[in-house]
């Protein structure tokens, strides 16, 4: 499953595919990609969703850098799934972190003098 932050899930869900489809050619790899095996959420796209809460939070818990944009949001929707008990407890989950601590100096009007 993926959150998608600024595609709705059709068109996300077709550049994830065709991504994978290209990485897997580009590494030699004979696995079987089907369409049905790429998910996305994108009930996450536009503005909002406590990216201040979420930033902090998982910076002061989990010493995890996060921007207020793109990995903000994905850990946003996963933090709501796993408050709406969309996974289940014992569901193990990786959360890839696709960067965002360099965009942080240009949201300080977000966080005031909390983040440098």
């Amino acid at each position: 499953m993926g959150i998608s932050v600024r595609v709705l899930k059709e068109a996300q869900e077709e550049n994830v595919y065709r991504l994978a489809r290209e990485t897997a050619e580009l590494i030699g790899s004979s696995a079987a990609l089907n369409r049905s095996d790429v998910a996305a959420n994108s009930d996450y796209v536009g503005e909002g969703y406590g990216m201040t809460e979420v930033v902090e939070m998982t910076a002061r818990h989990e010493s995890i850098l996060l921007d207020p944009v793109y990995s903000g949001k994905g850990m946003a929707g996963l933090i709501d799934l796993v408050r709406q008990g969309f996974y289940r407890r014992d569901e193990n989950i990786v959360f890839i972190h696709t960067g965002g601590a360099q965009a942080l100096s240009g949201y300080r009007s977000l966080f005031g003098q909390r983040v440098v």
